[in-house]
């Protein structure tokens, strides 16, 4: 296979690097296992722009060298950027974008890594497609590419030709999807366990932090909003929160939903259990008596509502994250 990774100023090193030392460390180790070479050979290029021209520089390789317009890849990864330079990235790079065109156009399937989307969605190849990204970017990448219809709730989607994972260093459990992808199951376990890398596929809701919404103007909805943020705890009616605020309970509901973009309800029930994530975090104490001090009284109810936002029990969240998890893993790493 012959595989290319976007090089550009700015991208991220370890999703350059890492997806490369992956692939590479497969071909070096499988015969360890197997005792014969590797099933697939992957060639990779590392795609560059300096001085108005396109040029690759093979792993392993220090020099690079014009790439040829005839050059056709099996696949292209676009890798994540600095997020902080994401509109400068997608000003320079017209002609990184200009060639991704060109790839898929002569059957080269595409890759990014988390706020790499932005990359490829600047092709438009995305469009009317389903992709994900970086949770924390999925607002601003919607309001970008309003003809992408984004999941972020999952790590990796799949549409064919073109793949987009979640973020940070998801990469890993996103190249062993394609290593099973293109070189089959078998080989994807092997990689797998050479490399320690889970191949499971984690919702990004385990790892997304509800950020409070208070950038829009409606000062009477942000006033609802912070007396939600501090009596979350209490038993909170929607219908007097609608009469404190001198509001019918449907115009109070349409209102809030248009600022924060959740019903009134739904923003009571993030809040809370943004709350309770973090006592799970922090706390000694067991799962029900966390859930009560968040405002449920009902342990199922509490169950299934953490298990929507967070993609895990209360339980098994607590035992990952939780002062005890870690220590569990540190004593682990020690033994």
């Amino acid at each position: 296979m012959r595989i290319a990774i976007l090089d550009y100023e700015n991208a991220v090193p370890s999703s350059v690097a890492g997806p490369a030392d992956i692939l590479a460390s497969i071909m070096r180790t499988s015969p360890l296992l197997t005792g014969s070479p590797a099933s697939v050979r992957f060639d990779i290029d590392f795609i560059m722009e300096k001085d108005n021209q396109l040029w690759r520089k093979t792993k392993g390789t220090a020099v690079p060298v014009r790439l040829r317009k005839q050059e056709i890849y099996d696949l292209v990864i676009v890798p994540a950027m600095e997020s902080d330079k994401i509109q400068l990235v997608l000003q320079r790079e017209r002609r990184l974008i200009d060639w991704l065109r060109q790839q898929h156009l002569q059957r080269a399937e595409l890759a990014s890594i988390c706020v790499g989307a932005f990359l490829l969605g600047a092709t438009g190849l995305l469009n009317g497609k389903v992709a994900t990204t970086h949770w924390l970017f999925v607002d601003r990448f919607r309001a970008m590419y309003p003809e992408v219809e984004v999941q972020d709730d999952k790590i990796i989607v799949d549409q064919g030709s073109i793949y987009t994972c979640g973020g940070a260093f998801s990469f890993t459990t996103f190249m062993m999807y394609l290593v099973e992808k293109f070189c089959g199951h078998e080989m994807a376990i092997i990689a797998s366990k050479i490399l320690m890398i889970n191949m499971h596929q984690q919702p990004q809701d385990a790892f997304t932090i509800f950020r409070l919404q208070h950038d829009h103007t409606d000062d009477m909805i942000s006033k609802a909003q912070q007396f939600i943020e501090k009596n979350y705890a209490d038993a909170i009616s929607i219908e007097a929160l609608a009469v404190q605020y001198n509001m019918s309970i449907r115009h109070f509901i349409r209102r809030f939903e248009q600022a924060t973009g959740n019903t009134p309800l739904a923003y009571l029930q993030r809040v809370r259990i943004e709350a309770a994530k973090k006592m799970l975090e922090t706390s000694q104490e067991g799962v029900e008596q966390i859930a009560f001090r968040c405002g449920y009284e009902d342990m199922s109810f509490f169950r299934k509502i953490f298990k929507r936002y967070v993609a895990m029990t209360p339980k098994a969240y607590k035992d990952k994250y939780g002062r005890n998890g870690l220590r569990l893993v540190t004593a682990s790493m020690a033994s």
